[in-house]
């Protein structure tokens, strides 16, 4: 188990890690670790760079279910790195119970695309970095919260 510990959105500190759900007809799921650059985006099953579009209902179910994969994320979680398919770089992949999250660069008012690391050692740090919020280790206090409402934050 990680010392994973849900609170409400509004009271969710700036170390927190969010669990987002964008407005919208067909949206994204969006896993943000506040104290980091980047974020977390759900993967179609069938393509290691493709975003899988929700509807909002099955958007919010997916999100509890996620939290709870997180929670039990020494059944299995694991951060992969994966050479991408020009030699340019490294992408890392997040894989939690049955869902896989591509790391993305957090650019405001920009489409999310994958990140490449220019080398795997890049790579490596970043996914330890991830790690320990994703699942901190033994006590640190991670605040999880799910947001299908606000974004200022």
């Amino acid at each position: 188990m990680c010392p994973l510990r849900r609170v409400e959105d509004h009271r969710a500190g700036p170390s927190a890690l969010g669990i987002l759900v964008p407005p919208g007809r067909r949206t994204f799921l969006i896993v943000r670790p506040r104290s980091l650059a980047w974020d977390l985006l759900l993967l179609r099953p069938d393509s290691p760079t493709a975003f899988r579009e929700l509807y909002p209902e099955q958007a919010g179910r997916i999100a509890e279910a996620l939290y709870e994969e997180l929670n039990n994320w020494s059944h299995g979680g694991r951060i992969e790195e994966i050479a991408c398919p020009d030699g340019h770089g490294y992408w890392l992949h997040v894989r939690v119970g049955p869902f896989v999250l591509a790391l993305c660069a957090r650019c405001p008012g920009q489409p999310y695309q994958p990140l490449a690391f220019r080398e795997a050692e890049e790579a490596r740090s970043a996914a330890v970095e991830l790690r320990s919020v994703l699942c901190p280790p033994t006590g640190i206090d991670q605040e999880v919260y799910l947001n299908s409402r606000h974004f200022s934050r």
